[in-house]
């Protein structure tokens, strides 16, 4: 699997020009990383600030939740004290007719002054005694009231019909003036010992619900978040953000009371909330809160978009700087490429202003130099032809090749090899690589002999060489006889057949592509070679003009070195007059060229 990753990310960044594989580079080790990197990131800083929000909003509930069950605790334990309290007792059992006026105001004062340092000390805004007799009270502060004027109250009809603790909202007290609507109340009812269904008082605590809305509006769960006191599934308060809540009766029906500190996900009308309850102990009503899920994932959201924002601006500064300092380098490979196009196009003259003092400006003076050693060469290979043009063929190729600097062109390979490595350039260390062991073979050390093999593997190189200039546009299919790789050829008849094929014949085709059948075939004393291609193919006048010998003794004169003609001449003054080279062509369908040299054998070369 790993092998296979790798020769998928080769073949990747081998695609496409010099730039675009730059920039799919710069994509693959350093957006992608960074891409991922940050993907992580936001998902785990969302999770945290989430959990964060969570985590906050369940401390600020946990203390609306104490400070109002602390409350109610204060309620109760009132309630415990008074219902209990033998002058409270007294003063509901006793009949008015048995205690003089002045005893009754004493008793009225007493219990005043009771309640008022009870509401004191205990925190709770109004305590009261209902009583069930005609006793003439009078004080102040109306502590004691007469049960006949509430005994019709929703709230009176609800105490007495419980033995238990009863608790009343301003719910409860709607049916009485506006005074007495906006209390949450805990009263105890206290019998008559002589008969238990007679209630002789209740004894009455408030706290007023401005008290409780306070606290409830003053804590922050959320931007939206709500907090409720609720008896069952009725809510009793809201915090003042409940408006920002649509459906809230319809959610509240889902809130379900506990003693754990969890929250629930719910969902309504599309709407994603977390909901939690705690029951106060005294009442068994309980305390709620409602969130929605926007307000738990916005803050997460936000820091996601902003880490987001901040890779997308380093990505792009990081391009830019990328893009910026590579230009001069890429610049300058791209003019060496048009440089070497033009070179390749027969414009020798060509140079190049070397610029900085790094591996390219090293590689533009060593071409610069090349060019200038190239010109040289050619010059002098001009003169030696025009000296040497009724010499044997041996003596041409000994003073042409003499001429030749193998060190110095070795070297100038090797430094664009190193170049195009340290570069990250594949293509060029490929086409290089092919070049230095086409022109190896070319020199074959000086030797004039080379095995038919060794020839294949000069073409081959050759033709390696074409696809990587022009995107594999020369298919070869190869039909070889053993039993002839081993025979000794004199060097480079192929490549100029095959070079011919491929400029004149394939290249002319609009398609500019094409396929290049070669075949090696042995039969006993000779060997044929054929070369065969589906070009544009050659009319009569070219095929006679390319494919006729010239006077003997004498080497075609033509414009490309070792020509067609060159090629068939050196043929017959190696081997004999019966030797050369054969060729048939049709226009559009192509030409087909075929080599006949004797067999010799390496052991008697």
């Amino acid at each position: 699997m790993k092998n296979k990753l790798l020769n998928w990310i080769a073949r990747l960044s081998s695609f496409g020009k010099l730039r675009k594989r730059l920039l799919f580079i710069y994509f693959l080790l350093i957006v992608l990383p960074l891409g991922f990197f940050s993907l992580y990131s936001n998902f785990r800083v969302r999770n945290v600030v989430q959990n964060q929000t969570l985590s906050a909003a369940q401390n600020a509930f946990d203390d609306t939740y104490l400070a109002i069950n602390r409350i109610w605790t204060q309620l109760d334990e009132v309630i415990d004290i008074l219902a209990t309290d033998p002058l409270v007792y007294a003063v509901a059992s006793n009949d008015p007719n048995d205690f003089a006026y002045i005893q009754r105001l004493q008793d009225s004062d007493q219990v005043a002054t009771t309640f008022e340092q009870l509401r004191i000390l205990s925190g709770v805004d109004r305590i009261q005694l209902y009583v069930n007799n005609e006793y003439g009270y009078s004080n102040d502060q109306n502590n004691i009231v007469q049960i006949n004027g509430i005994s019709n109250s929703q709230w009176y009809q609800g105490a007495t019909l419980t033995a238990n603790r009863y608790w009343c909202s301003p719910l409860d007290f709607s049916d009485q003036s506006d005074n007495e609507r906006g209390w949450f109340s805990s009263m105890q009812t206290i019998y008559n010992p002589r008969s238990l269904l007679e209630p002789l008082a209740i004894v009455r605590v408030d706290i007023d619900q401005s008290r409780l809305h306070n606290i409830l509006d003053g804590t922050s769960i959320t931007e939206n978040g709500m907090l409720l006191i609720m008896r069952d599934h009725e809510i009793l308060a809201a915090s003042c953000s409940a408006d920002g809540i649509e459906d809230i009766d319809a959610i509240a029906q889902k809130i379900k009371p506990t003693t754990a500190p969890t929250w629930t996900q719910i969902k309504e009308n599309g709407t994603k909330y977390y909901i939690q309850s705690r029951v106060l102990n005294a009442s068994g009503w309980h305390v709620a809160s409602i969130l929605p899920a926007k307000d738990i994932y916005q803050p997460g959201n936000m820091l996601s978009t902003e880490m987001l924002l901040i890779v997308a601006v380093v990505t792009i500064v990081a391009y830019l700087m990328a893009y910026f300092l590579s230009r001069s380098t890429l610049d300058r490979l791209s003019m060496l490429t048009r440089t070497m196009q033009e070179v390749e196009n027969g414009n020798t003259d060509v140079r190049m202003e070397p610029s900085g003092d790094d591996e390219i400006a090293q590689l533009i003076g060593s071409f610069n130099q090349m060019m200038n050693e190239m010109d040289a060469l050619m010059e002098d290979k001009v003169e030696y032809g025009r000296q040497i043009k009724n010499l044997e063929l041996k003596a041409l190729i000994n003073a042409l090749q003499s001429q030749i600097n193998p060190h110095f062109l070795y070297n100038s390979l090797d430094l664009i090899n190193c170049t195009a490595i340290s570069h990250n350039i594949p293509e060029i260390s490929k086409m290089v690589n092919a070049l230095s062991k086409f022109y190896r073979l070319s020199l074959s050390k000086g030797q004039e002999i080379i095995s038919l093999r060794d020839e294949i593997k000069h073409v081959n190189l050759y033709l390696q060489i074409q696809n990587l200039r022009f995107d594999n546009r020369i298919q070869v299919m190869w039909d070889l006889d053993p039993e002839a790789d081993d025979c000794r050829v004199i060097k480079i008849i192929l490549q100029p057949l095959i070079e011919n094929a491929v400029i004149h014949g394939i290249f002319e085709k609009p398609s500019k592509s094409g396929c290049l059948n070669i075949s090696t075939r042995r039969s006993d004393d000779d060997i044929y070679i054929t070369i065969q291609d589906d070009g544009v193919g050659m009319d009569a006048q070219i095929l006679t003009k390319n494919f006729t010998p010239s006077v003997s003794g004498e080497i075609a004169d033509t414009t490309g070195g070792y020509g067609v003609r060159n090629i068939h001449d050196r043929i017959k003054l190696a081997y004999g007059e019966r030797y050369g080279l054969s060729c048939a062509s049709t226009i559009g369908k192509g030409t087909t060229v075929t080599v006949h040299i004797p067999a010799i054998d390496s052991a008697t070369d």
